[in-house]
């Protein structure tokens, strides 16, 4: 056991504030610290993602970089897997005073730390909602791991609320951006968001084939689910590219979609590029 903890320090950027944030957890003193990021703080709460943070501040850049690209002033945004917050903060700095984010999160102490988050920074152009979406209304297990940004419905012995998108936001008139990770929940959460996805320009998700897997279909079958409601798929690269989806596409482990309705949009907003 020491010898696999001693290759993980050995093998790690910054070794040392991987042992200080695991003593600053485990003491409670973490949450006395914040990690600036881009326009906003986060809390270094007792999680995953703000543990990541305060070791590396960086690490969220690249994944963050098509939010901070595509968004603009006065933008309607939806994040269904909120986390602790760094996507709803990123995009109610990018979107402004005139615009408006929707954050949803299922597990109640992420939710707990995305709030926090949320009144630390002041902000008044978001909205949160503590629930699971799906293609129900009811409630649903939810899993409880330390890896809390990997929690999963349908595993564990939380119960939590879940509700169709389409029942718990309000009407808009358009969203320019729905992004949604929920590890493998993401059919069920579209089956419940049909009125949404008609007005949205913009839809950001995670595709793995085994987290599709786990809910019973396959990456295929929810990507030709997205498009049939009219959008163009996309993988968004780490060099500022998007790339079309071929039919030979791998999603082991993992890609980043871009479903979008008009590729001139996306390119003009973005001022990325379309390659292959």
């Amino acid at each position: 056991m020491m010898k696999h903890y001693i290759e993980i320090l050995r093998k790690h950027r910054h070794p040392v504030r991987l042992i200080l944030a695991r003593v600053l957890v485990l003491t409670g003193l973490c949450r006395l610290l914040t990690v600036r990021q881009r326009g906003y703080r986060l809390r270094f709460h007792p999680a995953n993602l703000p543990t990541n943070l305060w070791i590396d501040p960086s690490c969220r850049e690249e994944p963050l970089a098509f939010f901070n690209a595509y968004l603009k002033t006065g933008d309607k945004v939806v994040d269904v897997g909120a986390n602790v917050g760094d996507t709803v903060l990123t995009a109610a700095v990018c979107v402004g005073p005139t615009g408006h984010v929707y954050g949803v999160e299922a597990h109640p102490r992420t939710y707990r730390f995305l709030q926090s988050n949320v009144r630390l920074n002041r902000v008044d152009n978001v909205t949160l909602f503590n629930s699971a979406a799906g293609d129900k209304q009811g409630t649903v297990r939810f899993s409880d791991s330390r890896y809390d940004d990997m929690n999963q419905v349908d595993r564990g012995s939380l119960q939590v609320p879940v509700a169709r998108l389409d029942d718990l936001l309000p009407v808009m008139e358009s969203v320019a951006l729905l992004k949604v990770d929920v590890e493998g929940y993401e059919r069920s959460v579209f089956r419940g968001a049909p009125a949404l996805l008609s007005r949205a320009d913009c839809v950001y998700f995670e595709v793995g084939d085994k987290m599709c897997e786990d809910f019973g279909h396959t990456a295929q079958e929810l990507l030709g689910d997205i498009a049939a409601h009219g959008f163009q798929l996309f993988i968004a690269d780490d060099r500022r590219h998007f790339v079309p989806l071929s039919a030979s596409q791998s999603f082991t482990p993992y890609q980043n979609v871009v479903a979008v309705r008009q590729a001139e949009d996306l390119l003009q907003r973005t001022g990325w590029s379309i390659v292959g």
